[in-house]
């Protein structure tokens, strides 16, 4: 639990949309493995040799996609938390593809948030209800602007938390 703790410092630290799919992405990858090692703890050593060869990294289970179907299909983890880690994954590698860096506050990162199932979008609703200024130059715009980065930013960081917290439960 610790290192969970480390790591929301970590990501309420990075100040781009691309580096915190990165931190996340990796933390998420490095607790799915945690889970297979868990699941699949085999103290035989030609059961463990069979089963590292599937997991390793030219093996048919490397890929983090195809260790998430399987931790699905076995019944480890719940199809909201499949969804999302595959959001993350599919999300990551949409904006790996685009030229600009978004901002927490721009329109795809926002949907993003929305897709998931373990975030509340709730107040990040409510504020893009209120109506924005229309002038970008002018200060209540840029204030406005800034409320909503960091309401998007945190309202992410809580629904990570929550995927963590899922895949600890589903560890045990």
């Amino acid at each position: 639990m610790k290192i969970q703790y480390q790591f929301i410092d970590q990501l309420s630290e990075i100040t781009t949309v691309r580096g915190f799919l990165a931190l996340s992405t990796q933390q998420l990858a490095h607790y799915i493995e945690l889970l297979i090692e868990n699941v699949f703890r085999k103290q035989d050593f030609a059961l463990k040799s069979v089963v590292d060869s599937l997991f390793e990294h030219q093996g048919p289970l490397a890929e983090l996609p195809v260790r998430l179907k399987l931790l699905l299909g076995l019944g480890v983890i719940s199809m909201d938390v499949y969804q999302d880690i595959n959001h993350f994954i599919e999300f990551k590698l949409k904006l790996s593809d685009e030229v600009e860096e978004p901002d927490f506050s721009s329109p795809i990162v926002i949907n993003f948030l929305q897709s998931l199932h373990f975030s509340d979008s709730s107040l990040v609703n409510n504020l893009l209800k209120q109506k924005l200024s229309m002038d970008k130059d002018s200060m209540i715009f840029q204030m406005q602007q800034l409320r909503l980065e960091k309401v998007v930013r945190s309202s992410l960081i809580l629904g990570i938390s929550q995927i963590f917290d899922q895949l600890d439960q589903a560890s045990t």
